[in-house]
């Protein structure tokens, strides 16, 4: 069975390495996904994708930077092969160049996973786009490349849903308008056309996108440690519609608190299905994994 399953995961990446995939088989929209407004929580446990990949009841599954434990993180590569495996999300990282594109991006700089050197708000588009973001994860993936956020829309848009975090936002002045932009032209900005949650850890860049996208679905990214206390669950709920865990702080009263408050519960940096299916039982909305396949074995 063991070696059934890696025979299996080993096709998959290479075919997500050669091969596009059709958006077709992400499935349609569906509009009882995301309740119009803040006011309820914008996605809900209960009101599950449309998807025959996914069962009936149990948590979202979210691929971390795509199925990044099979593929390079934040690359087409890895975000196909977490529609293949059946994600009902995709979570990838959000940057802007030194021109004002937008990119998948979780560091800072481009140093550890492509080949070239500097900060990401320092160099142009064509110049990250030149770089090879797949090599350093297998010779298989070499010639990947740092997509767009265009591109990604583009592709995944209206299919499977999409986790965008804002990284260190303050860095870049203008993307949460930017960021808009991209969402109005295509259409994406309303929770019916496309399954779309903002997150970042900057709760003043997530209030500028409430003032941007009123209907958008948004998640508050809690730190490792930080401690989560009524006061900001109170100021939360005036923004957010959900909060995301680090794993070690998702313990079963702070998940029934945040949720008490009308507020959906993620939990990011799960790495083992032991850990998930305790998570599981404590009664959360979803996880934020680097496997898809984490409880699918």
């Amino acid at each position: 069975m063991r070696r059934t399953l890696s025979h299996r995961i080993l096709l998959l990446t290479v075919a997500a390495a050669a091969l596009v995939f059709t958006p077709a088989a992400a499935g349609t929209a569906d509009p009882d996904v995301f309740s119009a407004g803040r006011n309820a929580a914008a996605w809900s446990v209960h009101a599950r994708l449309p998807d025959a990949r996914t069962p009936a009841a149990g948590p979202l599954i979210a691929a971390h930077r795509g199925a990044s434990k099979y593929a390079p993180e934040n690359t087409m590569a890895a975000f196909r092969l977490a529609e293949t495996m059946g994600a009902n999300f995709i979570e990838l990282d959000v940057r802007a160049t030194r021109d004002g594109r937008l990119i998948a991006l979780h560091d800072e700089t481009v140093d550890r996973t492509t080949n070239g050197k500097g900060r990401a708000g320092e160099l142009t588009f064509g110049e990250i786009r030149r770089l090879d973001a797949g090599g350093w994860f297998s010779p298989a993936f070499r010639g990947e490349r740092i997509p767009s956020l265009e591109e990604v829309l583009d592709r995944f848009g209206g299919g499977i849903g999409l986790i965008l975090e804002l990284k260190q936002p303050s860095a870049y002045p203008g993307i949460e308008q930017a960021l808009a932009r991209l969402l109005t032209e295509r259409g994406l900005d309303r929770p019916e056309r496309g399954r779309i949650i903002i997150q970042s850890f900057d709760t003043g860049s997530l209030r500028r996108v409430r003032e941007l996208l009123p209907n958008m679905p948004i998640a508050v990214l809690v730190r490792p440690r930080q401690r989560v206390t009524s006061r900001d669950l109170a100021e939360y709920r005036k923004f957010a519609d959900a909060v995301h865990l680090p794993g070690a702080s998702a313990r079963k009263p702070v998940i029934r608190r945040i949720q008490s408050c009308g507020l959906s519960v993620m939990v990011w940096n799960i790495h083992g299905e032991r850990q998930a299916r305790r998570l599981l039982r404590y009664g959360v909305d979803g996880i934020l994994t680097d496997d898809p396949l984490l409880l699918g074995r």
